[in-house]
């Protein structure tokens, strides 16, 4: 494995990038030193990856064996990095038209590639040559792209990338080794061509690490290092996916002056909330799967009828990976290996053991990391005497399938059998490796009953969430709470419904409803903009950056700073302050509504808002309950099943209209 790097690190040389050096070897005395206390505190183990980069191995801080084991040429180790630091490097790439190959800068202007492309700049045509620095900055990689034969428009584009990561690695460099994506390859020379210049950074992409607080520490610095290096921008504007949106709303909130403006595309408002369906899911799941074993006619064996209770979009025609054949819902295509990086300890992803292997790391070193989003950032949750960390995920008193019982599209003895067999996630200490074929939605970390089935057996327990932990999750702001955004932000969003993508239509809905709850001033800076899937997304990109360059330059919201939906050819479909009617407000549904239906979540189903951001609710009696038209006017409960009702929720049930 460590022969297959160093045979990638050498091939992408061979196009003209500098050559990896033999790692500088710093004098006893240096390594020797202690390390700063900020250093000392930082994680490890933690795997440097610039070699898979082909920048070449970090650089050797300490011989004490603390942290990335570094190599001669003869493979024996000389050394350890504990900053996975490298040394700053300029490259430079060339546009084929298709993506980006190094470019041999001595040479390469005079005897061009027969595949390099042109752009014109401000009328002038210049081949399209990018200049990039790759350095180390917070232990993660940044590069800084600009034109190479064009003036820079003293503007600064922020990229940040999605992704789900739990930590424990520096990740891999833009850019550098084939490093775009498809969509960041389109992209590129439409934004190169404008002059801005475009900084990265591997802490700022959510498939390395979710710590949002060491993210935002990770952007300013290195957007300090470019202002005191290029110089200072006129603006900043953040763009970037997933991830990459959910890091410019939290950024927003929590560190104000860092963007000056934000295009998040298929946002979400933090993914910490997102852990609230993500647990639900399986559960569900689970139940529905059992149903339909006990009984292949059972009316959940149309999978689009899930979604009654799931809330979020359902199919019986889209393939299922678990079967194989169609039928499945988002629930599984968008979000079933989610729930494990969320919540199951022993869930390490295999690039982890094959960077163990090829590094020559000691598998101890490893052997204690409890692989969860909680306890990576267990400076924020905390951790107890066996080391696990708090979990705030709480399903107490929460009546699952609710509106579907009240829209008389379940009867009551599905509602209760659904709530009673539900069940919940085990602690911590009491999970088990998940096996994915044998047990999709691992089952095996559930708390269920034999008997819940039966009206007087045993309900599936709940799981109550930790105080503590919902605390430390407000609290380090990694919930977007709505109550500052600061900046103007074109939410912008590929409806992808159909296809049970994970980046379901609802959350800009929720981020709105955030805001609106909490400032609604702040609402007014964040505008929505749908397309359909195969519409030109790169188009719209730049679209929403020329109109954020037009307010930030002017001061002011420019005309077309508003809501608006897109057909495939681009065409608006509706626009305006009535565009998304429906949705929030409950009136007539506007054009985009109409054209772009909106999912829920299995919480909304069982009566929570579209924010989404209620970790435990607050619980009122049954007998409240009972009275008070938490259940429909239409809805009868026997003695019997109001008995079976109670022994589901000892506890009372949720009242969603009175918040903790």
């Amino acid at each position: 494995m460590r022969a297959w790097i160093l045979a990638w690190t050498a091939a992408i040389c061979l196009a003209g990038c500098s050559t990896p050096q033999e790692p500088r070897q710093q004098s006893p005395a240096e390594v020797l030193q202690p390390l700063p206390p900020q250093f000392e505190s930082q994680q490890q183990p933690f795997i440097c990856r610039s070699e898979e980069s082909g920048l070449g191995q970090p650089l050797v801080d300490n011989l004490r064996g603390i942290g990335h084991p570094v190599r001669d040429r003869a493979g024996k180790v000389i050394g350890h990095s504990s900053q996975c630091a490298i040394k700053p490097r300029i490259q430079h790439f060339y546009f084929t038209g298709e993506g980006f190959k190094p470019f041999d800068i001595e040479n390469g202007f005079k005897l061009p590639p027969s595949d390099l492309k042109t752009i014109v700049v401000n009328g002038a045509t210049i081949p399209l040559v990018v200049r990039v620095e790759a350095g180390t900055i917070n232990r993660f990689i940044y590069t800084i792209a600009m034109l190479e034969r064009a003036p820079w428009n003293r503007k600064l584009l922020y990229w940040m990338r999605g992704g789900v990561g739990i930590g424990r690695q520096q990740g891999t460099a833009m850019w550098f080794n084939g490093g775009l994506n498809g969509t960041e390859k389109k992209l590129m020379p439409k934004l190169l061509a404008e002059g801005y210049a475009i900084v990265s950074s591997s802490g700022n992409e959510t498939g390395v690490h979710y710590n949002m607080r060491l993210a935002e520490e990770t952007a300013a610095q290195t957007k300090e290092y470019f202002a005191a290096t290029y110089g200072k921008p006129i603006f900043t504007i953040a763009l970037g996916g997933s991830g990459g949106a959910v890091q410019q709303y939290m950024f927003a909130q929590n560190r104000p002056g860092l963007f000056d403006a934000g295009i998040p595309a298929q946002s979400y408002p933090d993914m910490v909330t997102q852990t609230i369906p993500i647990s639900d899911c399986p559960l569900l799941g689970q139940y529905f799967r059992e149903e339909v074993a006990r009984n292949p006619a059972s009316p959940w064996a149309v999978w689009s009828r899930q979604s009654l209770v799931l809330g979020m979009n359902a199919s019986d025609t889209e393939k299922n990976p678990i079967t194989g054949k169609p039928g499945t819902t988002e629930c599984i295509n968008g979000w079933r290996f989610a729930m494990p990086t969320v919540l199951n300890p022993h869930f390490r992803n295999s690039r982890f053991d094959k960077a163990i292997s090829a590094y020559g790391y000691d598998p101890k070193q490893f052997a204690a990391v409890k692989w969860t989003h909680w306890n990576d950032l267990q400076e924020i949750y905390g951790a107890d005497a066996e080391g696990y960390a708090p979990i705030p995920l709480d399903n107490v008193g929460v009546q699952y399938g609710l509106a579907a019982l009240a829209a008389g599209k379940i009867d009551a003895d599905e509602f209760l059998r659904i709530n009673a067999c539900a069940g919940s996630w085990k602690e911590q200490r009491d999970f088990v490796p998940w096996k994915a074929e044998s047990d999709p939605f691992d089952a095996a970390n559930m708390r269920r009953s034999a008997t819940c089935r039966d009206p007087a057996g045993t309900p599936a327990p709940r799981r109550e969430g930790d105080q503590r932990a919902i605390r430390a999750a407000f609290d380090s702001g990694h919930v977007f709470t709505g109550k500052r955004l600061g900046i103007p932000v074109i939410d912008l969003r590929p409806y992808r419904e159909a296809e049970l993508d994970m980046h379901n239509a609802r959350q800009a809905f929720s981020v709105r409803a955030r805001l609106l709850a909490a400032n609604p001033e702040e609402a007014k800076r964040q505008v929505i903009w749908f397309a359909k899937p195969d519409s030109d997304l790169p188009g719209q990109v730049m679209q929403a950056l020329s109109v954020l360059d037009k307010y930030l330059s002017s001061g002011s919201a420019p005309a077309e700073f508003v809501d608006r939906c897109v057909d495939s050819a681009g065409a608006v479909i509706g626009s305006g302050p009535g565009a998304w009617g429906g949705v929030l407000d409950g009136g007539k549904p506007g054009a985009c509504t109409q054209s772009f239906p909106i999912h829920g979540s299995p919480r909304m189903v069982a009566g929570e808002s579209i924010r989404g951001d209620t970790f435990k609710c607050r619980l009122k009696p049954l007998a409240t309950a009972l009275a008070d038209g938490t259940y429909a006017s239409t809805v009868r409960f026997t003695d019997a099943q109001k008995a079976w009702l109670a022994r589901i929720f000892p506890q009372g049930v949720c009242d969603y209209n009175n918040a903790l």
